[in-house]
């Protein structure tokens, strides 16, 4: 008798552990939710500002058919990331995003699929863009510089804003500009002015970390515009200039007109 109520007991003791860790596991698996998978592709890793649009392309696990991802950005050495667009996802799981950057620098882009019933939040890894602008060179902070100024200058009857002048007649003239190795092209137009004497000619050279980029003799009426150089990783730029007249105390003037750098920041 006592045998079998011994065997009893112990039969209850093993039975017991078991119920209890069968509960728990079954706990857990309720907690668990899933999170959306969110894939990201840029169709570019650079951009000109207010010309350029950019594409980013992906898709989104479990597919969220008919349901909105957003696109979000933030500037380099900010935390903040602001609404750059939305979009509809695909009944195939994929989407497609634009944005046009309006502002030189570099930023960062991701997608987010907002949670809906069951399924978490999702976001993309982080996408780097960098942005280039168009700037005028005159309003930059300048180097050395002897003998010119940035003024308007009025060449062919047209007004140029923002252009570099000399400013006496006869004298060599020079100005430097720092660009860091971050600016990729400088455009402008080369001519003398119309205040210039008739008899007027000039001279017009650019430097680029000291070697000639660009040089040319300038005489009255001749105009080279919209002259493009590149200057991809070019640490400073200066520009040489010079105007005489054959005639005694009559005016002359080289402009480099309204010249401007494609620069991110």
């Amino acid at each position: 008798m006592n045998r079998f109520i011994t065997a009893g007991a112990g039969l209850a003791l093993i039975a017991t552990p078991l119920v209890a860790t069968s509960a728990t596991a079954s706990d857990t698996t309720a907690e668990r939710k899933v999170a959306y998978s969110v894939s990201a592709k840029i169709n570019k890793a650079t951009a000109i500002a207010k010309e350029d649009t950019v594409k980013i392309r992906g898709r989104v696990t479990p597919k969220a058919a008919g349901d909105k991802v957003v696109l979000q950005q933030r500037m380099e050495g900010k935390k903040t990331w602001s609404v750059s667009g939305k979009s509809k996802i695909k009944a195939n799981g994929t989407y497609l995003l634009k944005d046009e950057p309006s502002a030189a620098g570099t930023r960062f882009y991701r997608v987010l699929k907002p949670a809906a019933g069951s399924v978490k939040k999702g976001v993309s890894r982080e996408l780097e863009l960098v942005v280039y602008g168009w700037e005028k060179l005159g309003y930059r902070s300048r180097g050395p510089a002897t003998n010119v100024f940035v003024t308007n200058a009025v060449i062919a009857t047209e007004n140029y804003a923002a252009s570099i002048v000399t400013d006496k007649t006869g004298t060599p003239a020079s100005v430097e500009y720092t660009l860091g190795k971050k600016c990729l092209k400088l455009r402008a137009s080369y001519a003398l002015t119309d205040d210039s004497a008739s008899d007027s000619t000039g001279t017009a050279a650019l430097k680029v970390d000291g070697r000639v980029a660009f040089a040319s003799p300038l005489v009255i009426g001749q105009l080279i515009e919209d002259h493009e150089v590149n200057i991809t990783d070019a640490f400073r730029i200066s520009y040489e200039l010079n105007a005489t007249a054959t005639t005694v105390d009559k005016i002359s003037k080289v402009a480099v007109a309204t010249p401007e750098v494609l620069c991110t920041k």
